[in-house]
């Protein structure tokens, strides 16, 4: 099949979400020509007041406002090149039971990959997983973009790796992170597979 012979994938539209759609736009449009290019991000007691005003998840919101902020970092390279060295970074803190801890950063050559270990403090306690809707927070010094660059984990254990663009300077002093609620409102809970065969080696 050539590609004159892609057809457009069915969709549904109408009037009532092309109206939203352009109000969308233009507030887009006006909040941009507001910001001039600077960071605007509101404190987190006004983002529980719209949490609970809209019947929305705070790291839904996170994730909208982030998103509309983004644009005025660096534009991220498709690979972080070549290693260059491992920078430790040990930075520790707890909340309601569990660890955090940055642990180290990857020093690439266009980029960073931080590591997060989170673990629950309680061993008596049984989770099966712990799924983090968390964005990773860099400040000081210049602006930085971070993505979400993987996750694993089990058993009240997770770990988050995130990119960091640009490379994250060797001397951390005016450096700080800082976890923040956040997850796409259109994310889809991951599916949950059961493997309940017989299983036989001959």
């Amino acid at each position: 099949m050539g590609w004159s012979e892609l057809q457009r994938i069915p969709n549904e539209y109408n009037e009532e979400i092309a109206k939203i759609d352009e109000s969308l736009i233009q507030l887009l449009t006006a909040r941009k020509s507001l910001a001039k290019g600077r960071r605007f991000f509101p404190p987190q007691d006004v983002v529980q007041e719209w949490a609970n005003r809209y019947d929305l998840d705070i790291p839904q919101i996170n994730w909208l406002l982030n998103s509309l902020n983004e644009t005025n970092y660096p534009i991220m390279p498709n690979e972080p090149g070549e290693l260059v060295h491992v920078l430790p970074i040990m930075k520790k803190t707890t909340v309601d039971g569990f660890e955090y801890a940055i642990t180290h950063a990857m020093q690439y050559q266009h980029s960073s990959v931080v590591t997060i270990e989170i673990k629950l403090l309680e061993q008596d306690v049984h989770i099966g997983h712990v799924r983090p809707q968390l964005l990773l927070e860099v400040s000081g010094g210049q602006p930085f973009s971070v993505r979400r660059n993987g996750s694993s984990g089990g058993g009240g254990r997770t770990q988050m790796t995130f990119l960091v663009t640009p490379c994250l300077p060797d001397t951390l002093d005016d450096v700080h992170f800082s976890l923040i609620p956040y997850a796409s409102p259109m994310e889809t809970p991951p599916k949950e597979m059961i493997l309940d065969q017989e299983v036989r080696f001959e």
